[in-house]
């Protein structure tokens, strides 16, 4: 049985081996093209003329590799914040799908009695009045659930114009806007100890390979010449309200005070 060809930027290491077997290379030979200056001046000097970089750069490991093979899928990594014992055993949840039981845990979260009635009245009676989250419940083009390609892009999303979903994801922090100082500071504030963020690694096919290969190249490229990501390196999931199924989950990172469990 062929083994399955799979795209994994879970590490630099990772990504590596990936693309040298997408390539039919070796790792060497892979750091030797990405590590070459005239890539870079090539493209600073004629990007008039050449489609955007990540296309280019695919361009150039085509034409020195050869033809890339198909992969049958990629890995993901979606960021979050959960409680304490969270195990995704339902998969990953479109919003919609996860909103309920997301409503439910930030309650729980909660140890201040007073503080406790006012979220749970907002939530379950007058809602939160905060337009980016009326929208984004609203309107099913928001319910993702989103993952990024490059796992390395959660530890500097903010300088990777990125929201930084381990700090705190964007629905929670929409419906802490919902209320005003000091409520808003204080439930930010609770949410941010009570809640571990979390990384959540799956698979899932892929129908654009130039895309996810050329992304990847541009991770290598980025670290081999600059030693950190730029924007050529980001590249997002969308399930488009479909759950992410709990066997296509590999793993799910905790991490706190950057050390991480499995």
């Amino acid at each position: 049985m062929t083994e399955e060809l799979i795209l994994d930027c879970e590490s630099f290491n990772d990504a590596v081996a990936s693309l040298s077997k997408i390539f039919q290379s070796t790792p060497e030979k892979l750091k030797g093209l990405l590590s070459a200056k005239e890539i870079g001046a090539h493209f600073e000097m004629h990007w008039k003329e050449l489609p955007d970089f990540r296309d280019y750069l695919y361009t150039v490991a085509e034409s020195h590799l050869g033809f890339p093979l198909p992969l049958d899928a990629a890995c993901w990594f979606h960021m979050t914040r959960v409680l304490p014992g969270t195990t995704f055993s339902e998969g990953i949840l479109p919003l919609a799908a996860a909103l309920p039981s997301l409503k439910e845990r930030l309650i729980e979260a909660v140890d201040d009695h007073s503080l406790k009635a006012q979220l749970r009245h907002a939530l379950h009676v007058s809602g939160i009045s905060d337009h980016h989250y009326v929208n984004k419940t609203q309107n099913s083009i928001h319910w993702g659930p989103y993952a990024i390609l490059v796992r390395d892009a959660a530890s500097c999303a903010a300088d990777l114009s990125q929201h930084d979903y381990l700090a705190m994801p964007e629905i929670i922090e929409d419906i802490c806007n919902g209320f005003n100082d000091p409520i808003r500071e204080e439930l930010l504030a609770v949410f941010g100890a009570k809640l571990r963020p979390a990384v959540v690694k799956f698979t899932a096919p892929v129908d654009q390979d130039q895309e996810y290969i050329a992304t990847a190249l541009c991770y290598v490229h980025s670290m081999i010449q600059g030693g950190k990501l730029d924007t050529n390196s980001v590249i997002c999931f969308d399930g488009e309200n479909a759950p992410v199924l709990p066997h296509h989950i590999l793993k799910v990172e905790f991490v706190d005070s950057n050390k991480a469990e499995w």
